[in-house]
This record gives C-alpha cells, structure tokens and sequence, in this order.
C-alpha cells in the first residue's frame, strides 16, 4: 500500500472484474497496463466503481492480482446496471422484495450465489471440496463458464459484498484512470460529482469514438450510453490518451461540432507481443480441414463494422469461379457472434455455395490462434472502421502479409506493409483474393518488407510510454 503523503495512480478495473476468459481487444489493454503498472508504479492501485454506492472501492494487490490472473471474477447479482441505474424492470422492485424475486426468477443463479458464500468461508478443503461438487451438478453452461477454468479448475464467483476493498477517499493529487469501457461499467454524473467536490485528475484512454459517428452499426440504448458517456467524460479529462493519430482527430473534430471543452490530448500506440519463435518452431494441431500455407485467416469479432459480409460475397464471388477449390484453399473467420449480425452467423454456417470452402471459429484457446496465424498463407482486416487495428500488427508479428482497408486509422497502421482497400468494394476485394491465392508471388514484396523492417512497441514498451504520459499530470 502506498502512504497517505504519495500522489496515487488508480487503475480501474471494472471490466477486468466482470470477465471470464481470455481477454479480448479493450480488455486485454486494461489487464496489459494494470500488470505493467502494479511491477513497475508503487503507487498504482486497482479500483472499481461500486454500482451500490455509486462510488470507487480500491483493492488490496492480493485481490487485484486474483482477478488479473482469471482466477476470480464478480458476481453481479444484486447489482444495479452502474451506468443506467434505475432504469431496470427489477429495480422498480421495493428492496425488501427483491430477494424472493430473485429465488423466483434465477434460482439457479441464487442457488450458485448461495452455495459460494459458504465455499468461500468454508475453512475445511474438505467441506469447500464437497460444495464445489455440488455446485458443478447444478452449473449451467453459462455459470460453468464463470465459476470453471478452462482447465477444469476452479475460480472464485466472488458476491460484491465479498470483496476485500474500502472505499476511496479521492485527494487533489490523485490521477484516476479509465482504461476500459467506463460507459458500460461505471456512471460518468458519479464520477463527474465527484471530481467537483474533490478535483483529482481524470486521465482517459479514448480508443474510439465510432458509436458515435457510425451509429447504425449498434445498438441504439449502445449508442445512447456510449454518448452520453463521452460527452460528459471528454470535457472533465484532464488528459485524453488515444491510440493513434485518426483517433486524436476524430475526437477534437466531435469536440469542436459539438461545442465540448477538450483538454489536453495524447497518442499513445498499443502494444502487442506475439511468441513468434514457440508458435512457428512448433505449432499446435491445425483444426480439422485445414492445411498449412492454404487458407486467409481473419481474426475478429463478427460485428457489423467488422467487415465480414464484404468477405462473404467477394469468396462467394470466387466460389463461383472455382478459384479456392482449384488451390485447395480456404477462408477462415475466427471470432464469436457480436450483436446484430444473427442473419450473417447462419450464412456463414449453412450457405452451400461456399461448399465447406469457408471456416468459422470460435471459443479457441491463445496457442490455436498463434498456430493458425503462424501458417496462415496470409491476412485479411476489411473492418468499416477502426481506432487502431491490433490483429494487424499480430499479423504483421508472425510475418503475413495482410489486405487491410481503408477505414480509420488502419492505413496509419499498415504504413507500407500493407495495401488498403476500400471496405464496401466487393469487386476490389475479390480481385486482392484472387491475386493473392492463384499468384503468392504478389504478396511476396510485402512479406520481404514485414519481416525485415516491420517493429512494433512491446506492450512493456508501450506501457512504460502510457505511464511516462500518465505522470505529466503529477504535480511538479
């Protein structure tokens, strides 16, 4: 812990705290920066907003450690929704109520919630043994999911009121920072009260603002909280740290239409570390149909602006003229089902046309995804829009060439080692296919400059900016 007379850095990790798995694109930038953060900054210290008191709890290093490791995640039974409270048909229930609610409408999950109290008090590994027993007979898939490790093992479901955490008492010289997506898992009114009555400082990594300027691609009440979220959190920033030059821009741009206040803003590039050597020397079993050095492998969760229709037609396209069947060649999409896309996922899975020519997968583990981009012949990324571009640079890390698009800053990205396509021209996109899979020799001139000159930030390094550019807003 760090004394009362040091400026303290306070990490939220709110999103870290509510995940199972392995983390994916902001996530995996909140854990990345918190584990640099906690080894390298003695004054770092784990938070989370607290949707019951509508304020910030710090965490001992034990507890913030457990979650970062996957070895607990919170259970948010009970829990109003921290951005939107109040607005939740169960919370128009009186309080009193609520409980035999809950045993009416989740009894499995009460069932869960209530044998893991006593698990984790249980001081007998025996007793705790037994309970983990009975609670594995009655787990849905859905609570498998939290509650068991992908190895078989257990982690905690911790109930909120379990947490070891006390809660903050922000100072004038304290540096809040939101590094995840503080509109779906804090309350910016909250936060922005409590700024004026104690003005600390608000550092806030923007790694985008497309709801906003795309917002067809989402939800509404998304696009509606992720507003309103902005809108209020962009003025009250002390520093808004983005991830590349577009996104900078894109931000002063809303500001200034919008007549916001901005402070003072930042680029800061992500980090990425792939073990190219362990993947190439010996890489997993391929899935089932797929051969070394004879698919495009594109890496992404299926959303709207992900791009992965424009892909769909353009293979369509040379289904028909027998192109990936004469080269034995396949198109393989990696990423689970995001939202508004359920008409997309089924053509993908049942279309006959693609003949078995289109692989989709999902729920795979790290070294799988390693394999599959170790012996990809090469790339794709056609996304709409992004603010960065991370599985580009992945890519580039294990040598592919990649056919990108234009969208965003994934040109600032690319740079030279890749070219950049339009992403709702199917003809261009069917034509980058064809070259690429009939005449490897194509993409040779991009590979040769990837492996030779391509280098990108570790995530130790771009960490280590992140925070050199976080301690500017410390006191001299």
């Amino acid at each position: 812990m760090t004394t009362d007379a040091q400026p303290r850095m306070l990490l939220d990790l709110s999103w870290t705290m509510r995940w199972a798995g392995p983390p994916v694109g902001i996530l995996r930038v909140e854990q990345e920066l918190a584990r640099w953060a906690f080894a390298h900054v003695p004054t770092c210290t784990a938070v989370y907003f607290d949707p019951l008191t509508m304020r910030y709890r710090a965490l001992d290093r034990a507890t913030s450690d457990r979650f970062l490791a996957g070895d607990a995640v919170l259970d948010t039974i009970g829990l109003p929704d921290p951005a939107r409270p109040g607005e939740r048909k169960s919370d128009r229930v009186p309080a009193v109520l609520r409980p035999a609610m809950r045993w009416l409408l989740q009894s499995r999950h009460m069932l869960l919630h209530t044998l893991e109290r006593r698990r984790l008090a249980a001081g007998d590994t025996a007793w705790a043994a037994r309970i983990d027993r009975w609670q594995r007979a009655v787990m849905s898939r859905k609570y498998r999911g939290f509650m068991v490790k992908s190895d078989g093992s257990r982690r905690d479901f911790i109930p909120a009121d379990g947490l070891r955490s006390e809660p903050v008492a922000f100072r004038p010289d304290d540096i809040l920072i939101g590094a995840g997506s503080g509109w779906s898992y804090s309350n910016i009114g909250a936060l922005r009260a409590q700024k004026q009555a104690t003005p600390f400082r608000f550092a806030l990594v923007c790694y985008d603002i497309i709801p906003i300027q795309f917002p067809q691609f989402y939800k509404p009440h998304d696009v509606a909280q992720f507003t309103r979220y902005f809108e209020q959190a962009l003025p009250i920033a002390d520093l808004v740290l983005v991830t590349s030059r577009c996104v900078e821009a894109d931000v002063q741009a809303h500001c200034r239409a919008r007549g916001l206040a901005l402070g003072r803003t930042t680029v800061v590039p992500l980090g990425a570390n792939v073990p190219v050597a362990a993947a190439a020397a010996a890489p997993p079993a391929l899935p089932a149909g797929l051969e070394p050095g004879r698919f495009a492998l594109f890496v992404s969760t299926i959303e709207p602006r992900k791009g992965h229709r424009v892909l769909y037609e353009a293979w369509l396209r040379l289904v028909a003229e027998g192109v990936p069947q004469a080269a034995g060649f396949k198109l393989v999409f990696v990423g689970r089902a995001g939202w508004m896309v359920d008409e997309l996922v089924k053509a993908l899975d049942t279309d006959p046309r693609l003949a078995g020519t289109l692989v989709r997968l999902q729920g795979i583990d790290d070294s799988t995804v390693r394999g599959l981009y170790a012996t990809a012949a090469f790339c794709c990324y056609p996304s709409r829009y992004e603010g960065y571009g991370l599985p580009l640079v992945e890519a580039f890390q294990f040598g592919k060439a990649v056919l990108a698009s234009t969208g965003g800053s994934l040109p600032e990205v690319a740079g030279e080692f890749s070219p950049c396509l339009d992403p709702e021209d199917v003809d261009a996109w069917s034509r980058a296919l064809r070259e690429w899979i009939t005449d490897p020799a194509a993409r040779a001139p991009y590979e040769e400059r990837i492996t030779t000159t391509f280098r990108h930030p570790t995530w130790d390094e771009a960490a280590a900016l992140f925070f050199s550019r976080v301690r500017s807003l410390l006191p001299s």
